[in-house]
């Protein structure tokens, strides 16, 4: 028991100390890892759960990106989550992310034959487009949201979808690829 608390406080001053842009007050689970933390804002009440992986990539295979991640107030992300950015990822205020989100804005590489002869681990990121996530967005357990995405305010990502194209505010998407299956006030 007294291990399990000096390994939470440890955890605690590690996050504290890790040199972020800009970050407000948060809840943390244990077990993370940050890259780039300069690149990254975070708004008060950021609570996430074990194995959180932040990764905003300044440098890969050779190639430099400017890379911005920023999460809003209230966001709420469960455990075995991963946001991967080499350009720009936005998650709204009052967001929820179920357990084992993938949210990335880049790939390894394009849809070129040549890039497909090398192995995916040695080519460069190709950073397709941003990621926005609107306000009070509810993202289910183990969804992939892909690049050059947004999702609107108020919009729910069922469990297990793959998001590949954008999904205007206050709609319900869900499958693979992820399609509109319920509106509220939105037009498909």
């Amino acid at each position: 028991m007294l291990l399990q608390k000096i390994v939470r406080c440890t955890e605690i001053i590690r996050w504290k100390k890790l040199g972020w842009k800009k970050i407000g007050k948060c809840h943390i689970g244990r077990f993370f890892s940050v890259l780039s933390p300069e690149c990254m804002s975070i708004g008060d009440d950021f609570s996430f759960g074990d194995r959180l992986r932040l990764q905003a990539w300044r440098s890969y295979k050779g190639e430099t990106f400017n890379p911005s991640i920023t999460i809003g107030n209230h966001v709420s992300v469960m455990e075995n989550c991963q946001i991967s950015c080499c350009k720009s990822i936005s998650i709204g205020d009052g967001c929820l992310f179920g357990a084992n989100v993938f949210v990335t804005d880049n790939f390894h590489g394009n849809n070129s034959e040549e890039v497909l002869g090398i192995p995916p681990i040695d080519r460069c990121l190709f950073a397709k487009g941003p990621v926005v996530i609107g306000k009070n967005v509810w993202v289910g357990r183990n969804v992939c949201i892909m690049p050059d995405v947004t999702i609107g305010d108020g919009a729910v990502i069922g469990a297990n979808a793959v998001v590949t194209h954008s999904i205007p505010a206050h709609c319900v998407a869900a499958g693979v690829p992820a399609r509109i299956i319920k509106t509220a006030d939105c037009d498909e």
